[in-house]
Order: structure tokens, then C-alpha cells, then sequence
């Protein structure tokens, strides 16, 4: 009887969460984070994110380092205001994209956090999650697209990094702690907006959990730390991101804000949109999570879990209501880093299940070493999926194509900038205007606000006398900003005209050559945004 006691207790004993001795980092832990982050360049095709030129909506964002900082409540009211703040830190204004690879390195830290704070029942399970998570986190494709210039990793960094915080602040209960939240809830509405989705949830759960346990002081405590909270994020974001919310913006955003009847519809297409990037069947990386959030109430994380649950819905309200869009690849890029984070715990905690049926099964225990092998197996074969994946640099065969390798006004400006005699003329589409104001750099900008596009402004450039901008995108616009460009160059004694476009579509590529038609053309660079000199046929 005593032996069948002692032989039940040790299959068991996988299953039941037995106190954590240690609750700072190990040398081992250290160990591991190090080797996560040393994986990051081996993974990432760092010298092509940071050298390659800056499109579009990188290019307006670029633009804010050159700025007063009187300026940048209006030039950033999109992107959060420390974010920009983190740019001008950068010394070399070509290099800024080391701000987004700083925080998906810090995703990977925070995903391995979150991993190794729930009350496993060893230390070396708890390594095992860590690890996993971290490298769920490091190996998603998502991460190999999302190198903009702009704050969307942050968005994952922030958002796993909460809930990494949540399940701190459960391990050991303090109001110390509780005030460190408060105070990641503020900072964190410097470089997320996404920090406001979290929030509601963090201290939502902790809420409901100390309120169906009745502990009533801890009750206040979250109470009183959750309207803190709220009135912080809400100031950051009325003092710097309110006047994003445009007519403009939301127009853009349009399509990312559906109607409640056709949600069903709409998230099975945008899911299915996702799963190239999430590097596994939508509905396999969604058991997982869901696996992961389970586990997190099971190993006494309970508050983190709720929070963790409460983000679709959230999102969805969001979505429905005009507020933020629904799951757009770039904004709603913490969902899937969370989601994969996510798995990466469930895949843990569904192995530690699995090990402990079979060591019940067996009448005897199984080591740690057997569930981290059944991880390091699937999360292997997740890699060798996923393979192509990685040191992306935006055009590979068969993958998803990023705007970095679509345009180049960087070539087209320094090579009309260098060539380009005094009295010479440039005409510009709308869409390579900022990008020719940054890369111009030894010309001074004014800002012009309000203007009415997305991001509410615009720049001039009141020492280049020599630019025009065609006022519009048809072809009347076009060639009325051709004419503008002949007259200004036989005011000047016939100077020469050149043409640089960049992000043309289809329908203005074809006004384009409609116009073009009549006049003589000669193109004079190569690449995918060749620059042309214009004179009259």
C-alpha cells in the first residue's frame, strides 16, 4: 500500500506546482536569455534592415529627427512621442531602423520572462518555458516583416512585456510591485498606443481574481492602482496622440473597421492573411495559445491569463467601434507576437501534461529532460518550416514582399542632388515628397500644419525654389505640374527638368505615361525607382 502511495505521488509530481525556491534570475537563466539575443543577428538580415533606403511611411517619420522638438507633438501624433524621442538618440540619421531592431530584441527577453515567471513546478521547467517562448518569439516570420521604422515592434515588446510584469507581480504580491505596473502602464504609453489595449485587462484580472478571493485589501490596492493607471495613459495620450484621430486617418483605416455582421466573414479572411507570417496553421498557433493561457491559470498566474484572454475582444470592440484597426498585418502586429509567445508557453505546459499521463502510466517519474525534448523537437521542426524565412531582406522567392524593396527615393534624390546644375529643375509626385526632403539634408524644412493627409502636416522647403510638386495624380494634375516644371526651367534659361516618383499604383502610372507621351523622355538611373530628365518633344 505504502509503495502504490510512494509510485502515484512520483507520477504525480510533474503535475502538481510545487513551491520555487529561487525567485531571481540564475546564472542559468542569463545563460539562456544571452543565447536567445546572440541568435537575433543570426536570424535577421541585419545590414540589409539597416542600410536599405526608407519608404514612404518611414520616410515622414525620418523626417522628425531633423525637427525642433517644439515640433514633434504634431510631427509624431501617430507614433508615440518617445519613440521619436529614441530616434534622435540614433547618431547616424541612416541608421534609425536600430530603434525597432532594439525592441524585437526586447521582445525576445520579455517573451522569455513571461515564459519563466509562472509557478512551474521545477526551476528547470520554468527555464524550459522560458526558452521556449523566447524562441517562438525570435523564429516568427512576423518578426523578419516588421522592421519599419515605426513603433509596431514596440507594440509586441510593450504588450509582452506587460503581461511579463503581471505575472512578476503575482509571483510575489507587493504594492512595490503593483506601483512598478502603474509605472510600465505610463512609460509604456510613451512608445505603444497599444499600452492602453493591455492596461484594461493587466488590472482587470487582477481585479476578479482578488475579488473571488475576497482578499479585500490587495482589492483596494489593484482599485485605486488601476485608476492611476487609466488617468496616466489617458494624459499621454490627450497631450500627444489625441490629434491623430482624424477624418483623414480613420478614412485610411477604413477597411480595417468592419461592421458587426461581417465579422465572421472578415476575421476568417484577415486570419488567413496572417498565417504566412505566423509560420504555422492559424488554428494550430490558436490551440497552442489557448493551451498557453490555460497553463498560465494552472501554474497560479490566474490575473495574467485573464489578461491575456481579454485581448480579442478588446481588439474586436476596437475594430468594430472606429477605434483601431483589426487585425491589419502592421497594427496589429503584438497580436501575433503575443499569440506565438503565447503558444510557445502552451506547448510547455501541454508536453508537462502529456509527461505526467505517461510517468502516472509508467508508476515512475520522468525527467525534465523528456518534456524539453518534445519541445525542442516541435520548435525545431517550426524553424526547418520556416527556414526561408530567415535573414530576410524583403524579396525572397515565393514570400511576402515589403515596401523596402519596392522603393528607393534615397538613389533618385542624391543622384538628382549630386548631378543637378543651379538652375535646374526636379519635379515630384506627392508620394516621394517626404522622402526627398530627408534625404536632401543639407536643405532646411518648415513644417506646414494642419494639412490634410493621414499624419496631419507636411513640409516645406523654402531654399529649393528649383522643386515642384505635381498637385495631383490623374493626368490633369500631371501634366499641369509638367507645364509648372517647363515654364520654371525657361524662366531659368532652359534648364533641365528631372523627374522623380516613387510608390506610383497602376492608375497613376498610366496618367504618368499618358503625359509623358507628348514630351521627350530619357531615363538616366536604374533600380526600381529610376530617376528621368524631361524636355519638350
Amino acid at each position: 500500500m505504502v509503495a502504490q502511495l510512494m509510485s502515484r505521488n512520483v507520477g504525480d509530481r510533474a503535475m502538481v506546482p510545487a513551491p520555487v525556491e529561487r525567485r531571481r534570475p540564475t546564472r542559468t537563466d542569463w545563460t539562456v536569455v544571452v543565447l536567445l539575443l546572440a541568435a537575433v543577428p543570426v536570424v535577421h538580415d541585419i545590414g540589409t534592415m539597416l542600410t536599405a533606403p526608407y519608404w514612404l511611411d518611414e520616410a515622414w517619420v525620418a523626417l522628425s529627427v531633423r525637427m525642433p522638438l517644439a515640433d514633434l507633438p504634431v510631427a509624431t501624433s501617430s507614433t508615440p512621442i518617445g519613440w521619436s524621442l529614441l530616434l534622435r538618440l540614433v547618431p547616424d540619421s541612416d541608421d534609425l531602423r536600430v530603434v525597432p531592431l532594439a525592441f524585437h530584441v526586447l521582445s525576445v527577453g520579455v517573451a522569455y520572462a513571461l515564459g519563466r515567471l509562472p509557478h512551474w513546478p521545477t526551476r528547470q521547467l520554468g527555464i524550459v518555458a522560458g526558452t521556449v517562448a523566447g524562441a517562438a518569439v525570435l523564429l516568427l516570420p512576423a518578426q523578419q516583416v516588421r522592421h519599419d521604422l515605426k513603433q509596431y515592434s514596440a507594440d509586441a515588446a510593450v504588450t509582452v512585456g506587460m503581461l511579463a510584469l503581471t505575472a512578476w507581480t503575482e509571483r510575489t504580491w507587493s504594492r512595490r510591485r503593483l506601483g512598478v505596473l502603474v509605472a510600465a502602464v505610463c512609460v509604456g504609453m510613451l512608445f505603444s498606443h497599444v499600452t492602453a489595449i493591455i492596461t484594461p485587462g493587466v488590472f482587470g484580472g487582477m481585479f476578479l481574481v482578488n475579488l473571488v478571493r475576497r482578499r479585500w485589501a490587495r482589492l483596494l490596492d489593484v482599485a485605486v492602482a488601476g485608476f492611476i493607471a487609466t488617468w496616466l495613459a489617458a494624459a499621454v495620450y490627450v497631450v500627444f496622440s489625441a490629434r491623430a484621430r482624424s477624418d483623414e486617418m480613420r478614412e485610411f483605416w477604413a477597411a480595417a473597421f468592419p461592421q458587426p455582421h461581417e465579422l465572421p466573414g472578415y476575421l476568417a479572411e484577415r486570419l488567413d492573411n496572417l498565417a504566412p507570417v505566423l509560420g504555422a496553421p492559424v488554428l494550430f498557433i490558436s490551440g497552442l495559445a489557448v493551451a498557453g493561457i490555460m497553463t498560465l491559470a494552472w501554474s497560479r498566474r490566474p490575473a495574467t491569463a485573464i489578461a491575456v484572454s481579454s485581448l480579442p475582444a478588446t481588439v474586436i470592440v476596437l475594430g468594430v467601434n472606429e477605434v483601431y484597426p483589426l487585425l491589419d498585418p502592421r497594427t496589429s502586429h503584438f497580436l501575433v507576437v503575443t499569440a506565438v509567445a503565447m503558444a510557445g508557453i502552451g506547448l510547455v505546459g501541454a508536453a508537462t501534461l502529456a509527461v505526467g499521463l505517461v510517468s502516472r502510466a509508467l508508476h515512475r517519474s520522468l525527467p525534465t529532460a523528456v518534456t524539453a525534448t518534445i519541445c525542442a523537437v516541435l520548435l525545431g521542426a517550426f524553424a526547418i518550416h520556416n527556414g526561408a524565412w530567415y535573414r530576410f531582406d524583403g524579396h525572397e522567392p515565393g514570400l511576402e514582399r515589403t515596401p523596402v524593396t519596392m522603393m528607393d527615393v534615397r538613389s533618385a534624390t542624391e543622384y538628382v542632388n549630386n548631378h543637378r546644375s543651379r538652375n535646374d529643375v526636379v519635379i515630384l509626385n506627392p508620394t516621394a515628397w517626404y522622402g526627398f526632403a530627408f534625404y536632401s539634408k543639407r536643405d532646411p524644412i518648415d513644417m506646414i500644419t494642419p494639412y490634410n493627409n493621414t499624419v496631419g502636416w507636411w513640409v516645406a522647403m523654402p531654399s529649393r525654389s528649383d522643386v515642384i510638386m505635381v498637385p495631383g495624380l490623374d493626368a490633369s494634375g500631371i501634366r499641369l505640374g509638367v507645364e509648372r516644371g517647363l515654364e520654371l526651367a525657361a524662366q531659368r534659361g532652359g534648364a533641365r527638368i528631372w523627374l522623380i516618383r516613387s510608390f506610383v499604383g497602376l492608375e497613376e502610372a498610366e496618367a504618368w505615361r499618358s503625359v509623358l507621351a507628348d514630351y521627350r523622355v530619357e531615363q538616366v538611373t536604374d533600380g526600381i525607382e529610376p530617376v528621368v530628365l524631361i524636355s519638350e518633344g
